[in-house]
């Protein structure tokens, strides 16, 4: 049994939705060749509209309610941080949440597991692309106004020191 909380309504909703699409698609196709040592997986997903303290209130569900094994495809960096308590306290696993958010990666927790590059390393390829093949110099950052857009202008700022660089606005 596997739990999730992600947005299936609001303004992220297409995030949340197409996530968990993709991630239906793959379970459905292992249970159909028999599940994980014959047992089927079970996936409950609670919508949190990308909103922390719902996603909260779901995960301590999820955990305390319906005695899930791991916690999965959860989207969003502000709405998965605010769970790293829960998980560290029910050590339980949480694995292939969309989001590169550095507070996953650092420092290191073992009941986390990450499938997608980091927000860091994501800026850093995209950095080297405009200054390497298109000899930029002169970059500047557009970000969103919370965790998200602060893990990337953080990962963009110390791309651009890498090269010698700095947001010009």
């Amino acid at each position: 049994r596997l739990g999730s909380s992600l947005a299936l309504s609001g303004h992220a909703s297409y995030l949340g939705t197409q996530t968990l699409r993709g991630a239906l698609c793959c379970l459905n196709e292992i249970n159909e060749q028999g599940g994980v040592h014959g047992r089927r997986i079970e996936l409950t997903a609670y919508d949190d509209s990308y909103d922390p303290p719902r996603c909260l209130a779901n995960t301590q569900k999820l955990i305390v309610d319906d005695d899930v094994f791991a916690l999965f495809c959860y989207v969003g960096t502000q709405t998965t941080v605010k769970i790293l308590p829960l998980v560290e306290e029910a050590k339980l696993p949480l694995l292939g949440m969309f989001t590169g958010a550095n507070a996953l990666r650092e420092p290191f927790t073992p009941y986390l597991i990450n499938v997608r590059a980091s927000y860091y390393q994501e800026t850093d390829a995209a950095v080297e692309h405009m200054v390497k093949d298109l000899g930029l110099r002169r970059i500047a950052v557009f970000y969103q106004y919370d965790a998200f857009g602060f893990d990337g202008l953080t990962g963009t700022e110390l791309a651009l020191k890498r090269f010698g660089l700095e947001p010009v606005a």
